[in-house]
This record gives C-alpha cells, sequence and structure tokens, in this order.
C-alpha cells in the first residue's frame, strides 16, 4: 500500500479494514501527508458500559497502546486499540464513526434474514434475554453518514445510529407480523456471534453529539419494519 499510494492525496480517507493497533499504525504511517482527514470506521463494542453509552465513555486519547497478537485480541479490544493509535499517533486529522448492528439487505453475514427464515420455518430462535434493547442503524443510513462526513470539518469520536432503540423481542413481534409465524423462542445463548438476537444485556448509543453537529437520523423502526417483510421472500 505504501508504494501504491506513495504519489497520492485525499480530502478524506474511509478505512473500513482498521481491526487492530497493526493496522491503525500503518493507516498512520502510510497516509501522513497525504489526507486532509481520515475516517476510521469503528464500533459501539469499544464501550464497556453500552447502556445509552456516549462519545465520551471511552476515550481513545487515554488509552494505553499496545500491540497484541491477533489471534488472543477480541473484536472489542481491536477496536480500542486502533482507535488509541489513530487519535495518539496519527499526524492528520481524525474521526472515528462508532456504528451498532448494520443491518440491510447487502448485509453479507444475512444475521436478520436467517431468523426471519428460522421463525417463518418454525425453527426456533435462541434469544437469552428478549426484554434486552438495542441500536441500530440501516446500511443506507451508515453510508449517509459517512458521506455527510465529507462535507463538515468535524474530528474526534462519533456514535452513529437510527432514532429509538428496539427490543429483541418487538425485533420478534416485526418478524411474526412479517411472517404469519409464532416464533419459538428459546430463552438461551445464541450460538452465533452475528446474530442480533445475541445481545445478553441492553447495548443502546447516545447520537446527540452527532444531532448537535447537524445530523438526522431516521426512525429505527421506519426502516427495520419494511426490511425484515423484504427478508421474508
Amino acid at each position: 500500500m505504501a508504494t501504491a499510494l506513495q504519489d497520492r492525496h485525499w480530502d478524506i480517507v474511509y478505512d473500513q479494514i482498521c481491526f487492530y493497533a497493526d493496522d491503525a499504525v500503518s493507516a498512520a504511517e502510510i497516509f501522513a501527508g497525504k489526507t486532509g482527514r481520515y475516517v476510521l470506521c469503528s464500533s459501539a463494542a469499544v464501550y464497556t458500559n453500552p447502556l445509552d453509552a456516549e462519545e465520551d465513555a471511552f476515550d481513545p486519547t487515554a488509552y494505553p497502546m499496545r500491540r497484541m497478537d491477533r489471534s488472543t485480541i477480541s473484536y472489542a479490544e481491536g477496536k480500542r486499540q486502533a482507535e488509541a493509535v489513530i487519535f495518539q499517533s496519527a499526524s492528520f486529522p481524525a474521526v472515528a464513526v462508532r456504528f451498532p448492528i448494520i443491518l440491510g439487505p447487502d448485509d453479507y453475514t444475512k444475521r436478520l434474514r436467517i431468523q426471519v427464515h428460522r421463525i417463518a420455518s418454525n425453527e426456533p430462535v435462541n434469544i437469552e434475554n428478549p426484554d434486552a434493547e438495542i441500536s441500530l442503524i440501516s446500511s443506507v443510513e451508515a453510508a449517509a453518514f459517512l458521506a455527510w462526513l465529507s462535507g463538515v470539518p468535524l474530528t474526534g469520536p462519533f456514535n452513529a445510529c437510527s432514532d429509538g432503540p428496539v427490543s429483541l423481542k418487538e425485533i420478534v413481534r416485526f418478524i411474526e407480523e412479517a411472517t404469519g409465524k409464532t416464533a419459538i423462542v428459546k430463552r438461551q445463548p445464541e450460538p452465533d456471534n452475528f446474530s442480533i438476537f445475541g445481545k445478553p444485556v441492553s447495548a443502546t448509543l447516545n447520537t446527540g453529539k452527532a444531532k448537535r453537529s447537524g445530523f438526522q437520523f431516521q426512525k429505527t423502526r421506519d426502516w427495520l419494519q419494511p426490511l425484515i417483510r423484504n427478508a421474508v421472500t
């Protein structure tokens, strides 16, 4: 990458493949002097207490930087380390966008479609805590937020999610309405880490900072219910 990009310059760089400290170190070196701003696609997983979490609940500028073996580090810790490296050592202005679960018809994990098809086929779904609430964002809105950043001179961490958390049991109800089937729910941990039902406790984001900066998010239910109906086919 250093060789391929040595004579290039960008107004803004979006990095969607930075998961660990080593990735961030490479980005900080390679893009030095080559971009006006750098946007790290981070995650809500950086928060250890993800209940109405605000950006200052995790401060990457004060987080100890450690380059660790990828095989021993969690996804959440990897993102914390990546943010720490960028905000403490990069020479360019940076933004870290902390997304929750992103859903859309283009989701390669099919995490929503899988659950819709399970309920439609009278297969059980595993939900350890049906009352847990989660924040979500559509892939369209996630892309819109990233695009919006190109036109505003912002730096630092930003939460980005649709308006209004939804409970896991509410998502089940939406699927039941769309499929005409009654879900068979087992109250046990979901073995699939990518499952939308894999949250034992509530995990929600506060987007007040982004809203005060001028971005308005859609209501979660306005896009989630149509997406579920489309997933039935």
